[in-house]
């Protein structure tokens, strides 16, 4: 009783500033659902909470490599989303790589193509709760399901390993990547 859960931290790799704002907050709203859906069932692992640290990258490759290692010194963070662009995507993968650090960034076209959205039945309307009631697009759509496959992956390594680790997010990310 009155005890508070330890937490584990996520991270965002967005452009929340200049021409490619919106997007970022697209993303943004939609990862901020799919944390707080994952706290109010109890977490990660039912053992820790889980925190979002968001970053703005412009869109721009240096600046998110620039923002990868920023995400990398802190030790609480174990996955990051990110890669909005081909390029943007290519930079970050090599720099999350070199720092050890799990990542996910959507396909080629899939910001700007038609994602179905998520199967929730609820996203749509938790969605535009935090946008302010802007729609989901397919950012928010990719950004709400690599969430949750992070999500899951963070609850997989806490099974396996008893806490989360980068390493055993990783892995496990491995794994599903290639069934």
């Amino acid at each position: 009783p009155g005890s508070v859960k330890p937490t584990v931290k996520v991270g965002l790799s967005a452009p929340f500033e200049g021409r490619h704002r919106d997007l970022g907050y697209e993303a943004l709203h939609a990862v901020r659902l799919a944390v707080r859906q994952r706290n109010e069932a109890g977490g990660v692992g039912g053992r820790y909470l889980v925190e979002l640290v968001a970053l703005n990258d412009f869109n721009e490759p240096e600046e998110a490599v620039v923002q990868a290692r920023k995400m990398a010194v802190d030790p609480g963070v174990l996955a990051v989303l990110g890669g909005w662009l081909p390029a943007t995507a290519r930079t970050a993968t090599a720099e999350y790589e070199r720092q050890g650090l799990a990542f996910l960034a959507p396909e080629a076209g899939v910001v700007t193509s038609s994602v179905p959205m998520p199967s929730d039945p609820d996203f749509t309307e938790q969605y535009q709760e935090l946008s302010g009631g802007a729609p989901p697009g397919p950012a928010a759509a990719w950004a709400y399901e690599a969430t949750n496959r992070l999500l899951d992956a963070l609850d997989a390594a806490v099974r396996a390993e008893g806490q989360p680790t980068r390493a055993g997010v990783q892995a496990i990310l491995d794994m599903a990547h290639q069934d």
